[in-house]
């Protein structure tokens, strides 16, 4: 093969080809097993990754600083990225390619054919139609399982591992341990009897659906000192009708991201829940959004945690909230957010109406 040089540029690019060379040539394998129990071997750190579960693209690029090797995301992370603050913190990330998918999680093979990933994350536990075509095709896939907080903790692990950058995996598990701990050394003192009722909505339309025992949520409300009302139910999309939703009479209902345009306002004006206590007292939250929804498990889920303990116990829990957002965020995007930016991320305008958010607002904006 002959390379023609011209001058400097010539040899500043026959330069850097050299230093790409020797990377790989010297780069060490990686060998991971996946949550499915499969072993995945990398040439060395991913350089194109391909991210299908939702919460895996805001996770890969926290983790990796950027978006320079995440090639593909679902199209549905793709639209809550364009709505949301990631867009500002990455905002190279809307030019990553989101049609990767057919409908749901199902691969889109012949773009990711296309895109030819050194390794692709898919769900592992939503049934083999998800896995299969990506085997058969040839591509790499390394396998998630959705649930508690453990296995977010191996989602961080594993993609830190893949990335061949361990150190700042456990730099944010890290964090996710100190948060639990500081939380718990107070709501493991919380009588059972004083503990709140509460609803997660994880669906409003065209149904009730709600988060039982086996959602992430479970782990999450009992942390922050709360009571699952539908732990019964199950997992997370449990159907329930009204008079379900009244014999369970939360103390605090949980409006999901998944429908944007949900808010207290609506559950206040909808006369099916006006006897809920909830309702009542108007303690009715639209949960925070970030680099990730805040309901899912995500990088972002210990701010969720402190927000969700001062939302159950307001006389307990007084973190400056605002303040550990924007340090929160410099750790895990390098980005220093505004109050503005940090205003969106807890949906101030949204919960403005619901009972005690005033204490999320900027108090110098007030003043």
């Amino acid at each position: 093969m002959r390379i023609r040089m011209n001058g400097s540029r010539g040899f500043a690019w026959f330069a850097v080809c050299c230093v790409m060379a020797q990377e790989v040539a010297t780069a060490e394998p990686i060998l991971l097993k996946d949550m499915m129990g499969h072993t995945v071997e990398l040439a060395g750190p991913v350089r194109k990754s391909v991210t299908i579960p939702l919460p895996a693209s805001s996770l890969f690029m926290a983790l990796d600083g950027g978006s320079a090797h995440l090639a593909g995301m679902n199209p549905r992370a793709y639209q809550h990225m364009q709505n949301g603050i990631l867009r500002k913190i990455f905002p190279s990330a809307l030019k990553i390619r989101h049609d990767i998918t057919r409908s749901g999680f199902a691969p889109n093979v012949e773009t990711l054919l296309e895109i030819n990933p050194d390794l692709i994350w898919q769900w592992g536990h939503m049934g083999d139609d998800l896995l299969t075509p990506l085997h058969e095709a040839g591509l790499p896939v390394a396998a998630l399982l959705y649930g508690d907080e453990r296995r977010t903790h191996e989602w961080v692990r594993l993609m830190g591992a893949a990335l061949g950058k361990p150190e700042r995996a456990q730099t944010l598990l890290d964090w996710r341990e100190r948060t639990e701990k500081q939380i718990r050394a107070i709501t493991n003192r919380i009588p059972q009897h004083a503990r709140p009722r509460v609803l997660l909505l994880s669906r409003y339309r065209p149904e009730y659906r709600v988060a039982g025992a086996e959602s992430n949520f479970n782990f999450d409300v009992t942390l922050a000192g709360g009571v699952n009302v539908a732990a019964a139910s199950g997992g997370s999309g449990r159907p329930v009708n009204i008079e379900q939703l009244m014999e369970w009479n939360p103390q605090i209902i949980l409006l999901n991201n998944f429908e944007t345009d949900l808010s207290p306002e609506m559950i206040y004006a909808d006369p099916l829940w006006s006897d809920i206590q909830a309702v009542r007292e108007r303690r009715v939250y639209k949960i925070p959004a970030g680099g990730y929804f805040w309901d899912p498990p995500s990088q972002d889920s210990p701010l969720h945690w402190q927000w969700l303990s001062m939302i159950a116990h307001p006389a307990q829990f007084k973190w400056p909230l605002r303040a550990r957002i924007a340090e929160a965020y410099r750790l895990l995007y390098q980005y220093d957010p505004s109050p503005q930016d940090i205003d969106t991320v807890l949906h101030v305008n949204m919960n403005k109406a619901s009972r005690g958010y005033e204490r999320f607002r900027d108090s110098a904006a007030s003043r």
